[in-house]
């Protein structure tokens, strides 16, 4: 397993994010969470030793677990990732996202019906935010969907969107 965050930082966009981790974290760094920056990892993936292999493992990749991956402000970095996952077929790429409604928007031109070795998580956090970003995201061209409840604030009916949903992942607020 590895994690790969080629930005950081995110900006607050729904109900679960005042009991945001990165948020939390970030103030206790003193870091400003508001200003999404490029790191220094942004090359991970196809970071190669003097031998020629990749530097990152094959398997699973976290990435964007301190961002968002749709958010607004990396439009300009996210096709050279989307490169670098192409590029990467043998790791498996899953990030969670509370902007799922961005997706068609920040999509290489090469998609099509998704790419096999992508994981994309759907974040929800009560019924009002499962209602309109899960009716988005059932009808998105994505192999791989996952929904992740959390912070789940509310007791929450999600039913009619499982179709075709490989994992649902859930943490009751704290």
């Amino acid at each position: 397993m590895a994690m790969w965050n080629p930005w950081r930082g995110c900006k607050k966009c729904s109900d679960g994010c005042l009991h945001c981790y990165i948020h939390k974290g970030d103030l206790k760094r003193n870091i400003n969470t508001n200003e999404i920056t490029k790191t220094k990892d942004f090359e991970k993936p196809i970071e190669k030793l003097k031998n020629g292999n990749y530097k990152m493992k094959s398997g699973i990749v976290y990435m964007c677990f301190s961002t968002d991956f749709l958010i607004e402000d990396a439009d300009e970095w996210r096709n050279d990732c989307w490169k670098m996952i192409k590029e990467r077929q043998d790791c498996t790429f899953l990030f969670l996202t509370k902007r799922i409604d961005r997706f068609m928007r920040c999509i290489p031109n090469d998609w099509n019906n998704g790419y096999d070795n992508v994981v994309v998580c759907c974040t929800i956090e009560n019924q009002k935010n499962a209602d309109y970003k899960l009716s988005i995201f059932k009808d998105l061209p994505i192999k791989h969907k996952c929904i992740t409840a959390q912070p789940l604030l509310e007791k929450i009916d999600i039913e009619k969107y499982l179709d075709n949903i490989e994992l649902v992942v859930c943490r009751w607020r704290i």
